[in-house]
Formats: structure tokens, C-alpha cells, sequence
């Protein structure tokens, strides 16, 4: 079974850098995916919760089918589970958290720890302004 699969144009949500610098390149695929495939959104165009690893409608399987078909759903849900990037809910489906996406076009915040180059000036390592 291959699901159909309907853009929706212009994308309305974009994966945060969280998810970014977390996931590896396969996860970050399937992320992608759910933000910005019709089939896994629902009518408000947020993310739809998922089945986590049954096969049907709204299943986490055909996401990651559609995103990578040389992904394992398993593993992959693993991961997102390990990173606190879903969340898993009784009722045995999962729920990208809100933490993970945001309004496409939006800048991602400034970090909070210095740039690679402060940390390294003339090779003597230097202190964070956010270490103690």
C-alpha cells in the first residue's frame, strides 16, 4: 500500500533547530514530511497524531514510508521518542510536539552559547559566557 500524497503550497511549518541539530539525516526526512505533506496534517493544517507502528490510515509506517522508504519506522520512531521530539500517548499513537516545528519563514532564535570561533581564539580555549 502507498499512500497518496498531497503538497500542501506554500509550506506553513518548518522543523526547528532543534530538530536539526538532534536528528540524524533520516529522522530529520520524516520531520520534514509531517510538516509538509497534506496527508499528515489535519483540517487546521497542524500535524496529525499518529498510529505509531500499526499499518492504516494516519499510521506512523506510511510517514516514513512516504519520507524514506529505505527507513525502518521503528527505528526511526525510537529515535524521535529518545529525543523527546514525539510524544507517546496511551491510546498507541504519537504526537509531534510543538516544540519541534514552527511557522515557515521564521528566523530560529539566536543560541545562547558562543560562536565556535569565540571558543577556540589563537587555539587556547575559552570560557562560555554560560558556564559557571
Amino acid at each position: 500500500m502507498s499512500p497518496k500524497i498531497t503538497t500542501v503550497e506554500p509550506a506553513r511549518w518548518q522543523p526547528t533547530g532543534l530538530v536539526t541539530t538532534l536528528l540524524s539525516p533520516g529522522a530529520r526526512q520524516v520531520i520534514r514530511c509531517w510538516l509538509g505533506t497534506g496527508d499528515f496534517l489535519d483540517e487546521q493544517h497542524q500535524p496529525r497524531i499518529l498510529l505509531a507502528l500499526a499499518e492504516g490510515d494516519d499510521a506512523f509506517t506510511d510517514l516514513v514510508r512516504c519520507a524514506n522508504p529505505d527507513l525502518v519506522s521503528a527505528v526511526v520512531l525510537n529515535e524521535l521518542l529518545r529525543k523527546g521530539i514525539v510524544e507517546a500517548l496511551e491510546s498507541g499513537h504519537v504526537l509531534l510536539r510543538r516544540s519541534a516545528y514552527a511557522p515557515a519563514g521564521q528566523p530560529e532564535p539566536e543560541s545562547v552559547l558562543a560562536e565556535p570561533e569565540d571558543l577556540f581564539s589563537n587555539g587556547i580555549p575559552r570560557r562560555r559566557f554560560n558556564d559557571t
